[in-house]
């Protein structure tokens, strides 16, 4: 099975069009959910330290001991202190062995000692390795990607995922991108606490390459004070990592048909903006990502597979517009945002009974091993007094028909408060 495209053709459109001047809605997209791979001939000391331990589902956690056991002065007083003072347990790396994904895309070697959890999914590969003490892991992440990625888009790919992810962690700090062999490195850090509170600086390097339509991102965590001792075993892990592009991450030959991922809508739940200006029932499973800025309300809600889209985008518009103004600020809209795409095109409007005018578009996006996926996008406009308004709704067109019933109850509860203050 395959997932819609990674970002740079679907999110990134859909994002961009929730950014643009006017209200925003767009096509379901697909992002990976952890990132790629790729294969270093080193390990540098950065001028920061990491610290933390975190992975793409879990952090592994870090188990203090006392570093010494107490000992008592030549004449121990009753309030002499022992020095109990936590410190983390050695991270240990017994001998390696050749580890071969069951698709053959990729093989490293691992400590022999290490626990692999298997996250990996239809359209990515994704390995975790965590040591015994629970104190240091390395990830292996590979999706495809059609197009060729530059460098700097790369680097930029990595540092934002970075961001993302361990951005809200304390004392994150990630260093300047560098050349690592064929890969982009970023090393960065920062202080998590383990067990009993213990607070531990870690230290991680992550690499990013692409090869062929791979793209591919190895991570590795370990405590910063640990680094020195760990990195001869870290180089040879690194140095052993190996891919195989010709292998689909379905393990059949690349353009083996695929399908899509099934939109699940499931139970709703009322979503209230904080001040009043609307509300909408939204699928309890879905992500919320809130782009609003001052003046204009812009809100996104994906589905677990990423490939179903809901946007509501209010801005302010105080001449009032008639039924062909909006239809044209509505497909100048859409035209800008997705006029390149393939097949893009925008059925007659649509009046709907509460006075929204409607326009149906799709276009053809390219799925994960060069598979195409048409999607189908629903766009209502309307104004409320001195509130302009765009409600989109996206998802694969072969899913629409059952998709129908649970997206009718979702554009049906949308309601606005034209009264309420924008952000």
């Amino acid at each position: 099975m395959a997932t819609l495209r990674r970002p740079h053709m679907l999110i990134a459109t859909l994002l961009a069009m929730a950014l643009l001047a006017a209200c925003g809605g767009a096509p379901a997209a697909n992002a990976p959910t952890a990132e790629p791979t790729a294969k270093a001939t080193l390990t540098p000391r950065p001028t920061a330290e990491p610290t933390a331990e975190p992975k793409p589902t879990a952090e592994p956690t870090a188990e203090p001991k006392p570093t010494t056991k107490p000992k008592p002065t030549a004449e121990p007083k009753p309030t002499a202190a022992a020095d109990s003072t936590p410190k983390l347990l050695d991270v240990e790396i017994a001998k390696l062995k050749s580890y071969t994904s069951s698709n053959a895309l990729f093989t490293i070697d691992v400590p022999d000692n290490w626990t692999l959890k298997d996250n990996s999914k239809p359209t990515e590969a994704i390995a975790t390795w965590t040591d015994p003490n629970k104190n240091a892991f390395m990830v292996v992440d590979i999706f495809e990607r059609e197009q060729k990625q530059t460098k700097e888009e790369l680097v930029k790919f990595l540092k934002d995922y970075l961001d993302r992810t361990f951005g809200t962690q304390e004392d994150f700090v990630q260093e300047d991108a560098q050349e690592s062999g064929p890969s982009q490195l970023i090393v960065w850090t920062y202080t998590g606490a383990g067990t009993g509170n213990v607070k531990a600086k870690l230290l991680a390097n992550s690499f990013i390459k692409q090869k062929d339509n791979k793209i591919s991102l190895f991570t590795f965590v370990v405590p910063a004070d640990q680094f020195d001792r760990l990195q001869p075993d870290l180089d040879s892990i690194l140095g052993s990592y190996t891919i195989t592009s010709s292998v689909a991450l379905n393990g059949d030959a690349i353009g083996t048909p695929t399908k899509t991922l099934q939109v699940e809508l499931g139970e709703l739940e009322t979503y209230k903006y904080d001040t009043g200006l609307f509300s909408i029932d939204v699928p309890k499973s879905w992500t919320l990502k809130d782009n609003s800025k001052p003046g204009e309300a812009i809100l996104l809600w994906t589905d677990p597979s990423e490939n179903g889209l809901l946007v509501v985008d209010i801005l302010e518009k105080k001449e009032k517009q008639s039924s062909n103004q909006m239809v044209t600020f509505l497909r100048d809209f859409l035209n800008r945002s997705f006029k390149s795409e393939d097949n893009f095109s925008m059925e007659a409007p649509k009046a709907q009974a509460d006075g929204s005018q409607l326009i149906v578009w799709s276009y053809t996006a390219t799925a994960t091993g060069g598979v195409k996926v048409k999607l189908l996008g629903n766009s209502f406009i309307e104004q409320h007094d001195y509130k302009l308004s765009i409600l989109t709704t996206a998802v694969p067109n072969e899913q629409f028909d059952s998709l129908k019933p649970e997206t009718n109850k979702v554009i049906n509860s949308y309601l606005i408060d034209s009264s309420a203050a924008l952000p």
